[in-house]
Order: structure tokens, then C-alpha cells, then sequence
């Protein structure tokens, strides 16, 4: 990289590390608040899924603009407006209006913002990283994101338990501003040949073009299918079911929650040092499968350890907390060898003019699912002991992985192999 690709990298970098820093303390405070609110795992569910929902909608018209206007300008922009609402929820909990209707209309907005800033971003690194040193700017990304995310949890735990949310809202807002300000450095030029003006006509010709290019690369049509089945399964668990379990049956404190949330961001932090230092160069798919392997076996002895039968085994709320705790953050390491080299496969392979619309297509398959999962779970939760769930969840997971083993194995992750 020459100085000016290293002050974009580091600003880029920098940017997302603060806002991340924000988000995880709020990550972590907002199903608590919800819990202490209401109780109900079925609300908490309800949340989740108006999380994604909004954003899943706007998703293809946010990459169509993401390829057609200055992406770092939208950025920016997303910045500000999400840190401005989040403070205005602050202001909402300091005079005691804030309530459940709110929280969700304003999560509505912010779900939608959240889409146009990551059509933009997630298309935006191949245009500021040379592409030799892709492997290793995601990995740096990924692990200083990793980082803040860290450091997230932990403060949001603590932070909601002796401050209170309005104090979550404050710091989370501020993180926004900060991120867009930095992001204003950086030297960035519409790299797209694609003219602005946008209407009806645009937009489906544009998303008709991204789709078919999706179901005509064998890779990526592969990994739709199989990651619709686990995300259906694996994001309502770490959304819905890893709260309500940990805090409402286990009887976590807000801090200790916090903590293990921090403790599977560290696995994913360590899983991309190991990716950056010593697997940089290796088969992305070798790394893939080891990846997705590991992990399923993970969740499949979390699973076990949840059972009462099992915990019951260990003599302390704390040594329960340190067992669940390794095991995530194991789980962590072996995510990280499952999304970074399916995000250098897509930035390498993927043409830039076409980047941001195709990213977000593929978002929005990969995530088809995952809010009725997210409420299937939620209103489960609060019928069916925890552990019945977990299990059956497990169970669903290594369907999916021995049904698309084969799948798997025929992939090429050669980025440059046309699509059949």
C-alpha cells in the first residue's frame, strides 16, 4: 500500500472501531432493557426481527445507490443521522418517556440507515486496498473490529448495570459522530462508471442483473442455500436465545453477560490474527470447512453444557460462566475462518461497478430467514424449557452441514473462475 491507501485503510479502520465500540456496549444493554422491561423472550424475539426486517427490504435499493453514488459520502451520512437518534433516545430515557413503542419505531429507522452504511462499506475496502493485500486488510478490519467489540460488551454490561441505558444511548450516539468524523478524511473518489440518476426502471434492472449473476456462480448460489438454513438457526440463538438463557434461566449478572459476549468477540478476534500472520495465503476453502466444522461441533457442546443434568456439575455460577465463556470464544476463532474468506472471495471476485448492489442481494438471501427464526424462537422461550431448544437447534445445524457436506466440497473459491 502506498501512503495515501495506508491513511484511507487506517481512517476506514479507525471509523468502524469507534461506532463498533458504541454498538456493542449498546448490543449487549438493549436485551437486557427489554428483558427488565417486559420479561417476555417473545418481545425480545419481536425486537430482533424488527431489527432485520426493515433492513432486508431496503437492502437492494441501498446497493443499487451504494454502486451509484459516493460511497464514503454515504457513509458519512449514516453516520451522523444514526449517532443524532441514538442521542435523542438518550434525551427520551433521561425525562422517563422512553418505552417499547418508541424503541422499536426508532429501531425500524436505524435498521434501515444500518443497510445503506453496509451496502456502502462492505463494497468500499477493495476500492481503498490494493487487491494482493485484500486477505490482510480484512483480517486487520475484522480483528481491530473484533477489538472494539470487545471492549463493547464489557463496558455495556457495566455500564447498564450501574448507569442505566440512558448512558448507553449517550456513548453509543457519540461513537456514531466520531466514526463519521474521521471517515470525512478519508481521500476516496467515485470509483463506479455508473451514471447517478436512479428510478424504478434502474433499480429492478440493476437487481434482476444481481441476481442472476448470484445463481450463475456455483459458489455463491452453494453458500445462499446452506447459509439461509443457518442463519434461520444460528442468529435467533445468539439474538434471542443466548440473552434469555443466560440472564432469565441461568441468572447471569448484566456484567458477567456482558462478558461472554466478549469472550466470543475475542475468539473472533484471535481467529483473524491467526488468519493475518499464518494463514493468509492458504486454500480459502480448506479454511472454510475447518471453519464451519468446528464451529457446529462448538455449538453442539454448548448445547450439552446447558442441560441441567450437566451444569448442575459445576460448583459455582462462576465456574458454569468460565465453561460457556471457553467454549465461545473457541467458537469465535472458528467464525473467523468462516467470514473473512468468504469476504475476500466475494471483494476479489465480485466487479467493483457491481459490488455494493450484489453484496447487499446477497445479504438479503443469506438473511431471508432469520427473522422468523428470531420470532419462532422468542415465543418458544417462553413455552419450552431452554436446553430442549438449544439441543434441537444443534441437531437442525448438523442436518444442514451433512446435507450440503458435498456442497462444500465442490466449491472453488478461485476468484478467477466464471460463474457455470
Amino acid at each position: 500500500m502506498n501512503k495515501i491507501q495506508k491513511k484511507n485503510f487506517i481512517l476506514f479502520v479507525v471509523g468502524r472501531m469507534v461506532s463498533l465500540l458504541g454498538s456493542g456496549i449498546q448490543m449487549v444493554a438493549m436485551p437486557l432493557f427489554i428483558l427488565d422491561l417486559t420479561g417476555s423472550g417473545t418481545k425480545m424475539g419481536l425486537f430482533a426481527m424488527i431489527s432485520m426486517i426493515p433492513a432486508l427490504i431496503v437492502a437492494p435499493f441501498a446497493g443499487v445507490l451504494g454502486d451509484r453514488y459516493n460511497r464514503r459520502n454515504i457513509m458519512i451520512s449514516m453516520d451522523y443521522v444514526r449517532g443524532i437518534i441514538i442521542i435523542f433516545l438518550a434525551y427520551l430515557t433521561y425525562i422517563g418517556k422512553i418505552n417499547l413503542t418508541i424503541l422499536f419505531s426508532t429501531q425500524v429507522l436505524i435498521s434501515i440507515l444500518d443497510s445503506f452504511f453496509g451496502a456502502a462499506t462492505s463494497a468500499m475496502l477493495p476500492d481503498i486496498v490494493p487487491e494482493s493485500d485484500l486477505m490482510k486488510a480484512n483480517s486487520i478490519t475484522e480483528g481491530i473490529s473484533s477489538a472494539s467489540m470487545i471492549a463493547g460488551p464489557v463496558l455495556g454490561g457495566v455500564i447498564y448495570g450501574l448507569l442505566g441505558m440512558q448512558w448507553v444511548f449517550i456513548l453509543n450516539g457519540i461513537s456514531f459522530v466520531l466514526s463519521a468524523f474521521s471517515e470525512m478524511f478519508i481521500s476516496y473518489r467515485k470509483i463506479s462508471d455508473l451514471k447517478s440518476e436512479i428510478n424504478a426502471k434502474i433499480i429492478f434492472s440493476d437487481l434482476k442483473k444481481s441476481i442472476a449473476y448470484i445463481f450463475n456462480n456455483y459458489v455463491l448460489r452453494s453458500m445462499i442455500l446452506m447459509a439461509i438454513f443457518l442463519n434461520l438457526l444460528f442468529n435467533p440463538m445468539f439474538a434471542v436465545l443466548f440473552p434469555y438463557t443466560f440472564r432469565e434461566v441461568l441468572g447471569f449478572s448484566a456484567q458477567q453477560y456482558g462478558l461472554l459476549e466478549t469472550m466470543w468477540t475475542l475468539g473472533i478476534l484471535i481467529g483473524n490474527i491467526l488468519l493475518a500472520i499464518f494463514f493468509s495465503k492458504r486454500e480459502s476453502k480448506k479454511l472454510f470447512k475447518n471453519g464451519i466444522y468446528g464451529m457446529v461441533f462448538l455449538n453442539t457442546l454448548i448445547s450439552i453444557v446447558l442441560f441441567p443434568q450437566i451444569r448442575n456439575i459445576f460448583n459455582s455460577i462462576w465456574a458454569l460462566f468460565l465453561a460457556v465463556g471457553i467454549l465461545l470464544m473457541v467458537m469465535g476463532i472458528t467464525n473467523a475462518f468462516i467470514n473473512t474468506p468468504i469476504s475476500v472471495y466475494f471483494q476479489r471476485t465480485i466487479p467493483n461497478e457491481n459490488r455494493s448492489k450484489i453484496f447487499s442481494a446477497l445479504g438479503v438471501l443469506f438473511q431471508a430467514a432469520t427473522p422468523i427464526g428470531m420470532l419462532v424462537v422468542g415465543m418458544l422461550v417462553d413455552r419450552v424449557e431452554v436446553h430442549w431448544i438449544f439441543l434441537t437447534i444443534s441437531l437442525l445445524i448438523i442436518l444442514d452441514i451433512a446435507i450440503f457436506s458435498k456442497k462444500i466440497d465442490q466449491m472453488d473459491f478461485t476468484p478467477s473462475l466464471e460463474a457455470e
